[in-house]
């Protein structure tokens, strides 16, 4: 005798179907993600019962899960050999929203409480995403016992559902969704096998399409075969190779991290360092994070709660057995088990990087090399930015993330940028103490830099770093092993920096002292007029033993902002930062070579007549040229209009 019964919602469980369909989800496909991941669970129920149970329905009946399209009725189907349900588990599973109390998981909703590891099992409310794209839903199913019977739960999501008992040879459970007339898109073949590949490619267990016209075979759409949950010594490299590239990458990755936790927090993960980066990746790109799983099921695919920041440039899986999730499934929640796994991560991303290098090292002077080794200069050259990144951001590691630091460098060695801290020091005169460097924007104008002069005469190997996040690295680095980090760009004459003799220079000069050396030096008379010419585009003019060479150079004065602040101010300027609001940019002290003749000539001609009209311009000249050297970009046309005059003034000397 068949049985029909038709059952209300209760108001509360009325609500909850409200919020799911028009505010939980973010998207209607992840319908279908819910839908295979309750079949897949319905599924290893079946699997351990057939293990523990003689009274088994149908045991040679494979463990798989259908989907099947229906254009003319305008249903969608996904069907499993599972587990099944009784009249009572389609109560409790269908007919109520929580098994523990809808008012509780209304409370968790309004109060965003998500301290359950299993909110969208707890609740139940996965299975009810389907009213997302569906105006009707029934469910016919039948237990995995012998002496199971078969029911039919349907509903529309508004206000009430019915069940009753129908025919049903086999067990598992079939869920028909009728679709609506705006979702149509998810009766198209093309669009379930693109979902099914996104959100459940690695389900443990058959997904097949099954085909309308009866003499199609019908296809299996996902892999199966998650190689993170294996073993790394069963899975090859062309399989390494193959995942790299579904993950979207192209060629083969540079290295590999492959492990398996299982305490004490159950976990699988594969990262990739890439051979390079995409183009389009740059210091901003928000296109970063770990694909994550929860049991083999796609959540999402840029998380970023698993790695540090600065470590962006990897790529992977992470796949979990109990991640806390929220009540959508759809965002991982912060928890002490995402930060332990956060930690671990980064603990092998370094140790991988250390290895590289330090086999890199090892084989460096080597003609042959290995068939697996690694060069660290090609993972370098592309990612050595986030490294120094690291530096600047990451307290915990920054001292194991400063030995993989890698400089240009003055010394022939150096020219590669392969020079690590601790080829530096070793290097350092005996009596050396600090470790010499220099900034800018870019390599070529630094190798050339008139800061460069004395070091070069004095055998003093200087790092040259030549890219915008090194103002920001060197704002973090002190020293190393106790040797101070000196910015070579400084005033040598206030900074306590050794003169060439080995004297520290005084500071102690007092403005009337400084004054007096401007009147009465034999270069009075060009300081004087430059100080006059110049004005407020500097600080100070001096004279300097430092410039070995080179007609001028920039400095930066005691006491005021040393040029990586300046540039690393700058740089967030223009990013819209205001990085230098409040902050006062104090003017920088010009320094001549009293050697050069250029600087010789124009103080002769100062001398005779100060009222001459060559002198004011290429005063302007010189300093705009000890501009361009920092880097930094004068005024273009009134440059060139000023040079003009210059070779006018040189073409009609006689």
């Amino acid at each position: 005798m068949s049985e029909n019964t038709k059952f209300s919602f209760k108001a509360e469980t009325n609500k909850v179907l409200k919020i799911i369909t028009h505010s939980l989800y973010q998207q209607s496909e992840v319908f279908l993600r819910e839908l295979i991941s309750n079949a897949s669970d319905a599924l290893n129920k079946a699997r351990l019962k057939k293990l523990t149970s003689d009274t088994i329905l149908d045991p040679d009946l494979e463990l798989e899960i259908k989907i099947r399209i229906d254009k003319t009725n305008k249903t969608l189907t996904i069907s499993d050999s599972g587990i099944g349900m009784s009249k009572k588990e389609l109560m409790e599973n269908l007919g109520t929203i929580a098994k523990s109390g809808t008012e509780n998981f209304l409370k968790a909703l309004e109060e965003g409480e998500n301290d359950s590891s299993e909110l969208i099992g707890m609740f139940g409310v996965g299975f009810y995403s389907a009213f997302l794209v569906s105006d009707k839903v029934e469910v016919v199913t039948k237990g995995i016992s012998t002496k199971s019977t078969g029911w039919k739960w349907s509903s529309d999501g508004e206000d009430s559902f019915s069940i009753e008992t129908i025919d049903k040879n086999e067990r598992g459970t079939e869920i028909i969704l009728y679709i609506k007339d705006d979702e149509s898109e998810y009766l198209e073949e093309f669009r379930i096998k693109q979902l099914v590949k996104q959100y459940s490619n690695y389900v443990a267990f058959p997904i097949k399409l099954i085909k309308e016209d009866e003499e199609e075979e019908d296809e299996i759409l996902n892999e199966q075969k998650a190689i993170w949950r294996q073993s790394p010594d069963e899975v090859t490299e062309d399989e390494y190779d193959a995942f790299y590239r579904y993950l979207g990458q192209s060629g083969t990755p540079l290295a590999k991290i492959h492990v398996r936790v299982e305490s004490p927090i159950q976990f699988s993960a594969i990262l990739y360092i890439p051979s390079f980066k995409p183009q389009n990746f740059g210091m901003t790109n928000d296109k970063w994070g770990l694909t994550l799983y929860n049991r083999k099921v796609l959540i999402n695919e840029y998380n970023k709660d698993l790695l540090p920041e600065w470590s962006r440039f990897i790529v992977g899986v992470v796949d979990g057995e109990d991640f806390q999730l929220n009540v959508s499934r759809e965002v991982l929640q912060s928890t002490r088990a995402t930060r332990t796994i956060e930690k671990y991560l980064t603990k092998q991303i370094i140790k991988k990087l250390e290895d590289i290098a330090n086999e890199t090292q090892k084989l460096i002077d080597e003609d042959e090399k290995p068939e697996s080794f690694i060069d660290y200069m090609l993972l370098w050259r592309e990612f050595g930015a986030f490294i120094k990144e690291g530096v600047a951001s990451e307290a915990k590691h920054k001292e194991r993330l400063i030995e993989l630091l890698r400089f240009n460098s003055t010394d022939e060695n150096g020219k590669d940028g392969s020079v690590s801290l601790e080829d530096y020091v070793k290097r350092m005169e005996v009596d050396q103490e600090k470790i010499y460097y220099l900034t800018g924007l870019e390599y070529d104008l630094l190798k050339n830099s008139p800061h460069l002069g004395y070091y070069e005469k004095n055998k003093l190997e200087v790092l040259l770093l030549g890219e915008p996040i090194d103002s920001f690295l060197m704002m973090h680095l002190t020293d190393y092993h106790e040797k101070e980090f000196f910015l070579i760009d400084q005033d040598e004459e206030e900074s306590g920096e050794e003169n060439e003799d080995g004297d520290s220079a005084s500071n102690s000069d007092n403005e009337e002292e400084q004054e007096t050396k401007l009147k009465e030096g034999p270069f009075a008379p060009l300081l004087n007029k430059m100080v006059d010419v110049l004005g407020g585009r500097v600080r100070d003019v001096k004279m300097s033993d430092r410039l070995v060479g080179s007609m001028a150079r920039l400095v930066t004065p005691s006491g005021g902002i040393n040029s990586n602040l300046q540039r690393a101010m700058k740089i967030m300027d223009a990013q819209g930062g205001n990085a230098g609001l409040g902050l006062p940019m104090m003017g920088k002290v010009l320094q001549l070579n009293p050697e050069n003749e250029i600087i010789i000539t124009l103080n002769n001609i100062i001398e005779k007549d100060t009222k001459d009209e060559r002198i004011e311009p290429l005063i302007l000249q010189i300093h705009d040229n000890a501009r361009i050297l920092e880097g930094d970009v004068p005024d273009f046309s009134d440059m060139l209009k000023r040079v003009e005059t210059i070779m006018n003034y040189s073409l009609n000397q006689k």
